[in-house]
């Protein structure tokens, strides 16, 4: 299988598939569920979402989702890292910071209170 789009959201996901369907193009979306089970930083290989089409049917499911596709500006292949603006810059470090569920905490061990020592 080979992924054939990434949608930024669960309409363009929803949209995709009932194209898909209904041309009879069998299908997998790679993190369908488990994507939308933590929001916030999308890593492609942990949470976002990819729909993956068998390669013989790929040039038809790139058809069917032509509409879809174009709609999204694909970066050139030869292209270097991109660089974020300060303000990406500011807000990636803001939900580092204020969100901890990304970054958890080390839980220490509570000791006994009940306890006492002589």
């Amino acid at each position: 299988m080979i992924p054939i789009h990434r949608p930024d959201h669960p309409v363009d996901l929803a949209l995709a598939e009932s194209l898909l369907i209904a041309e009879g193009i069998p299908y997998f979306v790679h993190n369908k569920h488990f994507g939308g089970l933590y929001p916030g930083v999308q890593i492609e290989l942990l949470n976002a979402r990819t729909v993956m089409v068998p390669e013989a049917e790929a040039l038809r499911a790139r058809e069917v989702l032509a509409d879809l596709l174009t709609a999204e500006p694909e970066p050139p292949p030869t292209s270097p890292r991109p660089r974020f603006s300060l303000g990406q810059i500011f807000r990636m470090l803001f939900e580092a910071v204020a969100f901890g569920w990304f970054f958890p905490a080390k839980r220490r061990r509570k000791d006994d209170d009940t306890k006492t020592t002589p």
